[in-house]
């Protein structure tokens, strides 16, 4: 009942989204792609399912929510009255099994920079804007970009970092304080407020 809850939330949120962006006006046009910088992190969407153990060793398993994205991941959304603008948008959500925690990571062209937001749980959600390296929308974490991570014995390329650790006070509880992110496969590691830290194992 709950996942159908937050499915049910999200999809709402998405039409917002898409409502916002066809009144926008009409004097926009042409076609917007996601920046190269940010394409970096548009990770595979073949894998339906992350295996991950904590430091206690008890597994949880992360799912691709196809109630949130189906089996569109990459698509173009039409801006303005007169259609004659559209924007690159590239999505995926995942949900836990042991947890019950939800991950949203999606990156979106506007006119002249790409956004990357990321949700967790519908309780936290940042949007970190490329070109002006800030984070417009959310509490703002500290964000590192770097070319490689190990975890478990695998090296993960094209990282992203979300640390909260000096706004832990701002954040929901279940929200992690760090969130390690690879471009080339997702979520491959995150430590909760309570020390837990989940590791991918494959």
């Amino acid at each position: 009942m709950m996942r159908l809850f937050r499915s049910t939330i999200k999809l709402l949120f998405i039409l917002i989204v898409f409502v916002l962006t066809n009144n926008c006006g009409g004097d926009i046009e042409g076609v917007y792609y996601i920046s190269d910088e940010a394409r970096e992190y548009q990770f595979d969407t073949t894998i339906y399912s992350i295996k991950m153990v904590d430091n206690h060793g008890i597994a949880e398993e992360f799912y691709m929510d196809q109630n949130i994205w189906y089996t569109t991941h990459h698509y173009f959304t039409e801006w303005g009255t007169d259609g004659k603008a559209c924007g690159e948008t590239f999505g995926v959500a995942y949900y836990s099994v042991l947890n019950d925690y939800s991950f949203m990571f999606v990156l979106r062209a506007q006119v002249e920079y790409t956004d990357m937001e990321i949700e967790w749980n519908q309780r936290d959600r940042l949007v970190y804007n490329f070109k002006t390296k800030k984070v417009t929308t959310g509490v703002e974490p500290k964000i590192l970009f770097y070319d490689s991570l190990s975890v478990r014995d695998i090296t993960y390329g094209s990282i992203i970092e979300i640390d909260y650790s000096y706004k832990i006070r701002d954040i929901d509880i279940n929200t992690p304080v760090k969130a390690y992110i690879s471009g080339e496969k997702g979520l491959i590691k995150f430590i909760r407020r309570d020390n837990i830290i989940f590791e991918r194992t494959e």
